[in-house]
């Protein structure tokens, strides 16, 4: 969909202490191969829950709004991404962490949108949907936040990535801001959704907190009901589909992209998801080598990243940015933004 009138007033960000990966191969944790494969140098971790590093972000962006003029309170809809365990069960962290950055009564809904390493993107296209629908919202606050401390294993939950623990936040609203919202798109292939259930069964209480992913896709592959080839194609197409289609609606060319931001993966993983499937997007700059240090933030990354950028003074004014998104189920997503109020 295009935008004509969504910016991005405000954005913060914060991560844990950066952890060299060689302790852990060292340690034993993490194996010499897997960290030549993805390159990565180092990690964060955090001794804080994600909804502590969640609010810790959300200040900097509301802050950053408000500096701006931008009215955030009581009105404002705030909508929160995770994909891991928040700190305690069957609790609403949307709710606290919206009472510790707006109030302690709201005339809104704070809500959870789960869609796992893409949160960033489908927090800021509801955001941006419900701005366009209701004018009587000054704004919307997105929040997300990932730990994966024990017993979750950041190493070899999904390969080809490392898990790094932080938080990312950003004020949308109408009229002026950082950067401007140009386009959204997404697309899901719910055909890949068995990757990440394999062949388990329904039940009636959580397996635990750390599931083996890999043992999952592996049973699915299994089933034959799709091959590992076809994987490596349906994701490439929906790549290059929802790729296409921002751009496009956007009216900015592959080779006129300043900045392209997507996940937070390994350096072989980033080559075969995001350079292979789009050979004629000339992008000046990336910012992988940032997550080679940080790693997989879960939801994070983009709008992590989009922060990195603004606190850095790295982007110049009306610079072309084309964010990318993926997250089990399988989903696709990607945004043009430009930096037209720096």
């Amino acid at each position: 969909m295009r935008f004509d009138n969504i910016w991005i007033a405000g954005t913060g960000g914060t991560l844990g202490a950066l952890e060299p990966v060689a302790v852990a191969v060292a340690e034993g944790a993490y194996s010499p191969d897997a960290a030549e494969s993805t390159g990565m140098t180092s990690y964060a971790r955090s001794e804080e829950a994600p909804p502590h590093m969640a609010v810790t972000a959300g200040r900097l962006a509301i802050k950053e709004a408000r500096e701006r003029g931008i009215v955030v309170g009581p009105d404002t809809v705030h909508l929160h991404s995770h994909g891991h365990f928040q700190g305690i069960d069957m609790w609403p962290a949307a709710c606290w962490i919206a009472r510790e950055l707006l109030g302690g009564t709201l005339d809104t809904m704070p809500m959870t949108v789960n869609a796992w390493s893409n949160g960033s993107l489908a927090t800021l296209d509801v955001a941006a949907a419900t701005l366009t629908a209701r004018p009587e919202v000054p704004s919307a606050l997105i929040t997300m936040a990932d730990r994966f401390a024990p017993p979750a294993d950041r190493w070899h939950t999904s390969p080809g990535m490392v898990f790094g623990d932080g938080a990312a936040a950003g004020v949308v609203t109408r009229d002026s801001g950082r950067m401007r919202l140009r386009s959204l798109v997404s697309r899901t292939d719910t055909v890949l959704e068995g990757l990440s259930r394999g062949t388990e069964p329904f039940r009636t209480a959580p397996e635990g907190w750390q599931p083996d992913m890999r043992r999952r896709t592996r049973e699915f592959l299994a089933t034959g009901e799709i091959s590992l080839k076809d994987v490596f194609t349906r994701t490439a197409e929906c790549t290059r589909a929802v790729v296409d289609r921002a751009l496009a609606e956007a009216g900015v060319g592959p080779d006129e992209v300043d900045w392209f931001l997507t996940p937070f993966v390994g350096r072989t993983l980033h080559h075969d998801s995001f350079v292979r499937p789009l050979p004629d997007l000339r992008p000046r700059n990336t910012l992988r080598e940032l997550g080679l240090t940080i790693g997989h933030l879960g939801p994070c990354d983009q709008l992590y990243g989009l922060d990195h950028l603004l606190r850095n003074e790295l982007l110049n004014p009306g610079d072309r940015v084309l964010v990318l998104g993926t997250g089990m189920g399988f989903t696709f997503s990607a945004a043009v933004l430009t930096a037209d109020g720096l």
